[in-house]
């Protein structure tokens, strides 16, 4: 057994009422948490990354936190919402109306003027500050692996983001001041 592995099940049998305290304590009436749902997914992940484990100072506080950010995930999730009310179209479901998953044409109307609002105000930003802001929020790529393909120190391109994210929310003020993001 690695020693990630060994360690994280050490204080795994010796925390795992607290922890399960600790996510019941969080955990709302009307979620459908099982506490011991939640521990073992959070523990089979970093079982996953055994390696990642042996290195953790206090493994304790980071399986707590680990546990705050599932729970944390868990509601961020959208769940459809359920409308007992009576309104037309209300009979075909049951009495239920369950909300649409197609946009609104306001929405989509919203979602097309941002685009263009967030192209120009890309466009606006200088070469290199643009090329790291697309790199990393549009295509999704790595500091590190940018700062080896690129050649720039990793510090550098994360001042151009920054400096590229200050630009974008100022040009964008105005529009998030005013209007409902989608």
């Amino acid at each position: 057994m690695q020693p990630g592995a060994r360690r994280l099940a050490d204080v795994f049998a010796q925390e795992r009422e607290r922890f399960l305290r600790f996510i019941d304590r969080r955990s709302f009436d009307g979620d459908s948490l099982d506490p011991e749902d939640i521990l073992s997914e959070v523990i089979f992940h970093l079982l996953q990354r055994a390696t990642f484990v042996a290195e953790i100072e206090n493994l304790t506080a980071y399986i707590y936190r680990s546990l705050a950010n599932r729970l944390t995930d868990y509601r961020r999730k959208s769940r459809p919402t359920v409308v007992l009310e009576d309104t037309p179209g209300a009979s075909e479901t049951g009495g239920i109306n369950l909300p649409s998953s197609r946009p609104q044409p306001d929405q989509v109307l919203a979602l097309q003027e941002l685009q263009v609002r967030l192209r120009d105000a890309i466009d606006q930003l200088g070469v290199k500050e643009r090329a790291v802001w697309i790199a990393t929020e549009i295509d999704g790529r790595s500091y590190k692996e940018l700062a080896e393909e690129w050649e720039e120190p990793i510090g550098t391109l994360l001042s151009r983001k920054s400096r590229a994210s200050a630009r974008l929310r100022l040009l964008l003020s105005d529009y998030r001041n005013h209007k409902e993001l989608p």
